[in-house]
């Protein structure tokens, strides 16, 4: 293939990622894709040699088949995938994906739950809110064990405007069911989908931020803007919600981290690290060093209350690391997904290579969490209760115990025993970019 030069910054990385050209055809895709995972791939010295790409019957299939496989991580080696490139360009530039804009769980009773609906969306225009059951798809029961792969992208159609879905739902105080249509549309997200302030008994006024993808500059602007309304209002303490973020821009990360700790990460006139990242031996020019910013709206909070669950993953779980060696960082909710790595994203014909090139490190050399982060008070993630913050008592499981912990210091009695929540998914684009 004729190489077409494009380049793309993903923290403070730039690759030149080559590929495309007059020449697609699908045998030459795939041999770009196993030229790169020989070649930059993180874990290149584990793929199979002499592997022929014209037996793949796509790009996807090739990489699905010869990625690495870490046995050790909780799921294994879903860290890599091919995308539509303008599907991704567009969702991480400029936070639109088409889709139903819902994201999705199986609770307890394996009943699958709407866990975040996206405003404007054509879920939340069909009626689904937090806690909305999906009893039927297309009039099937939805299984939390599937038997086939991609379950729910075959369930729920192409990510194409115009495909609808046929749904029984009920809603969270609903007797009864009914039956709905729901057709795909592009949906514009918001980051912060939710900023407040609230003032405990003591006085204290906590923050509360619910940030759900790390785009670019959508997701930069709606943060600087949130944490302006913090210090406006006189902010003593951070709730960081990332439970169903599962990442983005390394760079957004390091503005969100940079953010919640001021002074504390940026001494003098220059950043203290944030995170380095290493690549393979092969490719030292892949690795990066990322220090936090001089930003102005900062809090400079010596702790901060980081919700999560098994969906927080990638950028998220770097802002977690990045800070522990500056601040107290408190995580309460289920260990994380586990993934301390992250892609330079390489263009080849309509396609995008989104393959592991580097590990992420923190200031003090720490970054092997591959089975997550540990919370260190366990919490569930209440799906009939909304995400925000109600009073002094009464709130969601995971905010109330982060509520609590900020005034007394400890976990609450009894937050071990909480039950938790599974992987949530999102119809569209890799799940929003996920690190799945």
């Amino acid at each position: 293939m004729k190489p077409r030069l494009t380049c793309l910054l993903l923290g403070a990385g730039l690759l030149t990622a080559c590929g495309g050209g007059d020449d697609c055809q699908v045998v030459n895709q795939n041999a770009y894709v196993y030229d790169q995972l020989r070649d930059t791939y993180l874990w290149a010295e584990f793929v199979a040699d002499g592997a022929n790409p014209a037996s793949y019957n796509s790009p996807s299939a090739l990489l699905q088949d010869l990625r690495h496989t870490l046995d050790e991580t909780r799921f294994g080696n879903s860290y890599s995938y091919v995308a539509d490139k303008a599907q991704f360009n567009s969702l991480l530039n400029e936070g639109q994906f088409t889709g139903l804009g819902v994201r999705l769980g199986f609770s307890d009773a394996d009943e699958l739950t709407a866990l975040l609906v996206f405003s404007d969306s054509p879920a939340a225009e069909a009626g689904l809110v937090r806690g909305s059951r999906i009893l039927r798809i297309e009039g099937q029961v939805p299984s939390s064990d599937p038997s086939q792969p991609n379950y729910f992208d075959t369930l729920l159609g192409a990510d194409e405007e115009g495909v609808t879905v046929d749904m029984e739902i009920q809603g969270p105080d609903d007797a009864t069911s009914r039956q709905v249509s729901v057709t795909k549309a592009v949906v514009t997200i918001d980051s912060v989908q939710a900023a407040q302030v609230h003032e405990t008994v003591g006085g204290t006024r906590v923050g509360y931020l619910l940030f759900t993808n790390f785009f670019t500059d959508p997701s930069r602007t709606a943060l600087r803007e949130a944490f302006a309304a913090f210090r406006s209002q006189g902010v003593d303490e951070l709730i960081l919600d990332l439970r169903y973020n599962g990442g983005g821009s390394v760079r957004t990360s390091t503005i969100l981290a940079s953010l919640v700790g001021g002074d504390q990460v940026y001494r003098g006139n220059s950043g203290e690290v944030f995170t380095h990242a290493a690549a393979n031996d092969d490719h030292p020019e892949l690795g990066f060093v990322e220090r936090f910013f001089n930003e102005a709206e900062a809090l400079d909070l010596g702790r901060v209350v980081v919700v999560s669950t098994a969906s927080t993953a990638s950028a998220s779980e770097l802002v977690i690391n990045g800070l522990e060696p500056f601040i107290n960082v408190v995580v309460v909710g289920d260990t994380s997904f586990g993934k301390p790595v992250g892609q330079h994203p390489m263009d080849f014909c309509d396609k995008t290579l989104v393959a592991v090139t580097f590990q992420t490190l923190n200031a003090d050399g720490q970054g092997d969490y591959f089975d997550g982060i540990t919370p260190d008070c366990i919490a569930g993630d209440e799906w009939d209760e909304p995400l925000a913050i109600q009073g002094q008592t009464g709130n969601e499981a995971s905010i109330q115990t982060a509520l609590d912990y900020l005034t007394t210091g400890q976990c609450p009695a009894g937050s071990k025993q909480t039950g938790v929540a599974p992987v949530a998914y999102t119809a569209g684009l890799r799940g929003l970019i996920g690190a799945h």
